[in-house]
């Protein structure tokens, strides 16, 4: 799971760094390699929260911030990258800073 998330948001780096070099939005390709891998990384945590018979998991505040994460990419997949739109560089900064806070805040 940790290293699905790690390889996540080094993918996620990549593309912010792309933004931030002047294109309007990365290549499709990344994206969807980027949505894969968060979406089975998500589908992980949220199965190790249910399992979780105690409901004292550690997961559980990094898994909702991670929603949140998830919500705010899927905006920018769907507001923005398909409908051939600059993404806004201030969302792209809070989705990677959201999403960096919660793998941190998982290994912790």
């Amino acid at each position: 799971m940790f290293y699905l998330f790690a390889a996540t948001i080094i993918i996620g780096l990549s593309m912010a760094y792309i933004r931030f070099r002047g294109e309007p939005y990365p290549a499709t390709g990344m994206v969807v390699i980027h949505f894969i891998f968060a979406a089975v990384a998500l589908a992980s945590i949220i199965i190790v929260a249910a399992n979780d018979t105690n409901r004292t998991s550690h997961v559980t505040g990094p898994m909702i911030l991670f929603c949140i994460v998830a919500v705010l990419g899927l905006v920018q997949l769907f507001g923005y990258h398909q409908r051939k739109k600059p993404l806004p560089k201030a969302l792209v900064i809070v989705h990677g800073a959201l999403a960096i806070a919660a793998f941190i805040w998982l290994l912790a």
